[in-house]
């Protein structure tokens, strides 16, 4: 029999729902676990034991308090995030395995999906409560908004704000409540929503009618567990409806349910059918995407959908212990099942053979579910290595056991990956990096006294701050900065548009070639291409659209015309790596070519690229090779601006790869500077033999 605890600050038989308590018994009993309940005052650090209460197996509802040893995995009921345990739960964390993990703020969650090619369509637009000025253009923009609580449990909070249609001083605005209806003026508006908000985090939020013909506000729940093998499944999904004209349908604020196959026939007939078949799989996906942010397995998630009425569907949110009071049985199976699946996972290293440690250990922090081309690059890694009598430990965050202070690491062996028990690795070669992450700190902190391949914090370089570092450097490089300006005041940009007459507007951090505009002035009027879409603006129209980006990250740059012979828009990928002696040198240089005259990003999604080899763009393009003029000059222009900001950055980080055009007079321009998960699609061998001698170097410095 395996013992699991079930463990609540304040005592589980105390704040757990006596129906929860019952049904994680039963399913106990299936899965042949015995349930250790205990709180904080009955845990013993020193003696590593528990006062527990246990199920009296003879007397059903009767309970006997017994002290043993602390149970490996402990249920953790209605889970915490790090910063919010006790001292005494933050010890108790790190001797057991905590089956359950809260998840941050919605807007992180909207902000990580947002940028991601699989689910940006889903997301309802969503913007942080600044002031009351943000509110009142979010409404001028949506006409319809709603505004909840980041950090919001049970649909506590959540109003809806209409622009009344029949705009008087006394009359702009309706505010509304599941209990409440009110007609106000900008006055009003104001001191109800700072009454209203206070010191927490507030949310704006497009409104999205997702209602019966009746006007009953409603939304498909999707409850997501890992499962007695440690995968997502669904575990229950239903609809949740509010009262006519509410505003939401939350069950604590006296929502009801319905099947949620019948509900959609009857009340969205048009899309019934395709969105049976695809919503399981679209919850599961869901569950595994917003897993991958964080170095902890999430266990469970309420993941929250609306439909509107033309049958697209968006997504609300999602939660950690979502409510399950009408299927507490089927919920215990699985809690049961993934924390049986956790105990015999504990006990995997005893079953594995011991990693030789005569070596230098690389520990080569992973990117989950990664591409083919980053797992060709890693088996190119774990060749090289041995030229370096070194061995490359491919490490998940997962597979880091903190209390044993040992690593499952895989190891590539006669063409396959081989499951080792690793002692902590010499050096860690980190490809995952999301050093910075909060989700992501005990793996950092845990690993803090091994040097580590890169140092920086997680996420896209501000192009605003390389740009205003590189102002300082050589007149090679200040030479190939292209005129630039951060969008913050309107009259200003509306200025450098004028001035330049061909621009460009993108976001200061990320995009991967979306959000991106193309601005050219004509005589009257301006051309605004969107990269799907050619405008023809106004002036007054043009200062809505540079109104709309201000405040929200966005750049001007005067546009350069990098493009081939035959007119396709091109950049050249110029990977820059750090050797083991210390230098900055060019590994290689990609030419990416879009297929496209009219689109001129050549990152786009609907943007097809094709690369090429350096040596035959030269030739072909300038007629020039390797070692030429042009290639001097781009290796140089690389290696300077690698070297310049180096010291700048105050940060170890192995490679960096910077993008580069080439205009019709044969100047070079800087793109952007790229130092977070490099894509390297074509040359796996090359980039394995620096960083590997760089990472060895690291881990035996002279």
């Amino acid at each position: 029999m395996t013992d699991i605890g079930v463990y609540h600050a304040a005592h589980p038989l105390k704040v757990v729902p006596p129906a929860r308590i019952r049904a994680l018994l039963d399913a106990a009993k299936q899965h042949d676990v015995r349930l250790l309940f205990f709180d904080e005052s009955s845990f013993e650090p020193g003696q590593r034991t528990v006062q527990a209460m246990v199920a009296n197996p003879d007397l059903p509802d009767n309970w006997l308090l017994e002290s043993h040893p602390l149970p490996d995995i402990v249920m953790n009921e209605m889970p915490k995030l790090p910063n919010e345990r006790s001292p005494l739960e933050q010890k108790l964390n790190r001797l057991v395995t905590f089956t359950s993990h809260s998840i941050h703020g919605k807007m992180r969650i909207q902000t990580e999906l947002s940028q991601s090619p699989l689910w940006s369509s889903l997301v309802i637009p969503t913007v942080v409560y600044a002031d009351i000025d943000n509110l009142i253009n979010k409404l001028e923009q949506e006409k319809d908004i709603i505004i909840k609580p980041d950090q919001g449990r049970q649909g506590k909070q959540v109003v809806r704000i209409t622009s009344a249609p029949d705009h008087t001083p006394d009359h702009t605005f309706m505010w509304r409540t599941n209990d409440t209806v009110l007609h106000v003026s900008s006055d009003g508006l104001q001191q109800l929503v700072q009454s209203f908000i206070g010191e927490q985090a507030f949310l704006i939020q497009r409104y999205v009618d997702s209602t019966t013909d009746e006007r009953q506000p409603f939304d498909c729940r999707i409850h997501v567990q890992r499962d007695e093998q440690g995968e997502f499944a669904v575990t229950r999904i239903y609809i949740r409806y509010g009262e006519s004209d509410g505003v939401t349908s939350n069950l604590e604020q006296g929502g009801q349910t319905a099947e949620w196959t019948e509900w959609l026939r009857r009340h969205r007939a048009e899309i019934a059918e395709p969105s049976i078949e695809q919503l399981p799989q679209i919850g599961i996906q869901l569950a595994y995407d917003i897993d991958a942010l964080y170095d902890y397995d999430l266990d469970e998630l309420g993941l929250d959908l609306a439909v509107d009425r033309s049958g697209k569907w968006w997504f609300y949110e999602a939660n950690t212990a979502p409510q399950t009071r009408e299927h507490e049985a089927e919920r215990a199976m699985h809690t049961i099942g993934y924390a049986r699946y956790l105990a015999h996972r504990h006990h995997l290293l005893d079953h594995l053979p011991a990693l030789d440690t005569d070596q230098t250990v690389i520990g080569l922090l992973a990117i989950p579910a990664a591409e083919e081309t980053e797992l060709i690059f890693v088996e190119a890694c774990s060749a090289v290595a041995r030229l370096h009598d070194a061995v490359v430990v491919r490490i998940e965050a997962k597979d880091i056991f903190y209390a044993q202070q040992r690593i499952l690491g895989y190891v590539w062996e006669k063409s396959e990956w081989v499951a080792y028990s690793c002692p902590y690795p010499d050096v860690l070669f980190d490809r995952l990096k999301k050093r910075g992450i909060a989700s992501y700190s005990r793996l950092y902190s845990e690993l803090a006294s091994i040097p580590a391949t890169h140092e920086l914090k997680s996420g896209s370089m501000s192009k605003m701050h390389i740009y205003r570092l590189l102002q300082q450097a050589s007149d090679t490089v200040r030479s190939s900065l292209i005129p630039f300006y951060e969008s913050h005041r309107p009259g200003q940009v509306l200025s450098f548009i004028n001035q330049h007459e061909n621009t460009v507007l993108k976001p200061d951090t990320g995009s991967h070639g979306q959000h991106i505009f193309n601005i050219k002035r004509l005589a009257n009027e301006y051309e605004v291409y969107d990269q799907s879409f050619l405008h023809t603006l106004d002036a007054e129209q043009l200062g809505q659209l540079v109104a709309m980006t201000i405040g929200q990250g966005y750049i001007l740059q005067r546009f350069v015309d990098s493009s081939t012979s035959e007119g396709y828009p091109f950049h050249l990928r110029t990977h820059v790596m750090k050797s083991a002696e210390g230098r900055w040198e060019v590994v290689f240089v990609q030419p990416y070519v879009a297929i496209s005259t009219y689109r001129k990003v050549t990152n786009h999604e609907q943007t097809l690229r094709l690369s090429t080899k350096w040596s035959w763009f030269l030739n072909t393009e300038y007629g020039q090779q390797l070692d030429g003029t042009i290639d001097r000059r781009v290796r140089e222009l690389a290696q300077a601006i690698a070297t310049y900001l180096e010291p700048l950055l105050q940060r170890r980080f192995p490679e960096v790869a910077i993008d580069l055009g080439i205009d019709k007079d044969h100047n070079i321009w800087l793109f952007e500077a790229n130092f977070n998960r490099i894509g390297n699609s074509f040359h796996p061998f090359e980039v394995a033999k620096y960083a590997i001698a760089y990472a060895v170097s690291l881990a035996n410095p002279s």
